[in-house]
């Protein structure tokens, strides 16, 4: 199973549309968001997703009922943390970092999605893996990222958008 991680697009529709584009050639089967879509025709863009989406409200996703109505035609968003099972490992997704130590050191977590820093990073403590995917809209640092979980090889990994 192939699954995409995506953060901050911050209603960069150009940087949501390749992102789309760049998951959809690569046939992912889910797509997480970490937060900070933005604004409900933002969101719509993922609609043209060939898989599953799955999102978090970050600290600028104001429009919660409206993103909610969106999103629910295509997929889901929940408030953070956000806990679901993808063939048979545990996710937890947030937005903003806070408390990521304490949460790998329950050992719980299979996986650990987070957004907000636009800064990507992937980092495995015991059998946690921790994951920023970066900002999609580059925004901050001018870098357009995402990420890709390959849960057939234990593959995990960071990368720019054209």
């Amino acid at each position: 199973m192939l699954i995409g991680v995506i953060s901050d697009t911050h209603n960069d529709i150009g940087s949501i549309r390749n992102a789309v584009d760049f998951f959809n050639l690569r046939c992912a089967d889910l797509v997480l968001h970490c937060g900070d879509i933005f604004s409900p025709f933002a969101a719509k863009e993922f609609a043209g997703l060939r898989c599953g989406f799955k999102a978090v409200f970050g600290n600028n996703d104001i429009e919660h009922a409206e993103l909610d109505n969106i999103i629910s035609e295509f997929g889901m968003i929940a408030q953070a943390p956000f806990e679901f099972k993808v063939s048979g490992k545990l996710f937890v997704m947030v937005h903003k970092p806070f408390n990521l130590g304490t949460m790998a050191a329950s050992g719980k977590y299979d996986f650990i999605l987070y957004g907000h820093l636009h800064r990507a990073g992937i980092e495995k403590r015991d059998k946690t893996v921790i994951l920023n995917p970066g900002e999609a809209s580059g925004q901050r640092f001018g870098r357009k990222t995402v990420a890709l979980i390959d849960l057939l090889t234990d593959h995990n990994e960071i990368f720019e958008l054209l």
